[in-house]
């Protein structure tokens, strides 16, 4: 038990959670004494100050959280880079398992390239996402003819499937409208008729997935699908512009 206390009060510092705790602090306490002088010059009432000053203290547990979760530093704020590894970690053990462990399939992961002005993209996912014009899409669309949740891409049994989801303009996988089908190890799809193509490649459980991951490092990717015209970018701008 000592050895566990000691071990937390380590972690703590190294994450600088003291340090942040204590410039909060110092911070509330200049701030409610400078709040005193402003009180009394505003004809604030003193219950006023009181309140503020406990709700200021009662926020420390939520400080003390968000120093140990995040860094913050020149380079703002960021996740700690030992939760990161520790993620990053954990989804290439899951990679390097092989296809069956126990009668449990393991997924392996999809890559979704497409291509714009800037040239060839792809971006590697190892669970479920959304594809359309909304914000909760982790492939998202610019271009009106797309729904906002247009199609899903996920996992079931150890099968990869893509599903339309009954969107305006339809999903088509190798230029045929579809409702739900298994991904093959290749697949272009397309959201509309006139919309741009993506190629969805399926990569295989174990040493595949986990050499994906090398230059692909898991996460929660957002893949930005615009059209790849630049008349039709600069179109998009101007409507940004507009609105």
């Amino acid at each position: 038990m000592a050895n566990k206390l000691t071990e937390l009060l380590a972690e703590a510092n190294r994450r600088r959670v003291f340090r942040t705790a204590g410039v909060y602090l110092v911070a509330v306490w200049g701030i409610s004494s400078g709040g005193v002088d402003l009180a009394a010059l505003l004809g604030i009432p003193e219950s006023i100050l009181r309140m503020s000053m406990l709700g200021a203290i009662s926020f420390l547990p939520v400080v003390v959280v968000l120093a140990w979760m995040f860094d913050i530093g020149r380079s703002g704020i960021v996740r700690d880079s030992h939760d990161l590894h520790s993620e990053q970690q954990a989804a290439v053990d899951l990679a390097s398992m092989p296809t069956t462990l126990g009668g449990a399939a393991v997924v392996g992961a999809v890559i979704v390239r497409w291509e714009d002005v800037r040239g060839e993209n792809a971006m590697l996912y190892v669970d479920e996402f959304f594809m359309g014009r909304g914000t909760d899409c982790r492939v998202r669309f610019y271009d009106p003819l797309v729904s906002r949740r247009h199609a899903r891409v996920f996992h079931e049994d150890g099968v990869w499937y893509i599903e339309d989801l009954s969107s305006r303009n339809g999903t088509h996988v190798a230029e045929k409208p579809i409702q739900r089908v298994a991904l093959a190890d290749s697949n272009q799809v397309r959201l509309n008729d006139s919309g741009p193509f993506l190629r969805i490649d399926l990569i295989r459980a174990g040493s595949e997935t986990r050499d994906a991951l090398t230059t692909y490092p898991p996460g929660q990717p957002i893949a930005h699908v615009r059209l790849a015209t630049d008349e039709t970018t600069s179109s998009s701008h101007a409507d940004q512009r507009k609105t």
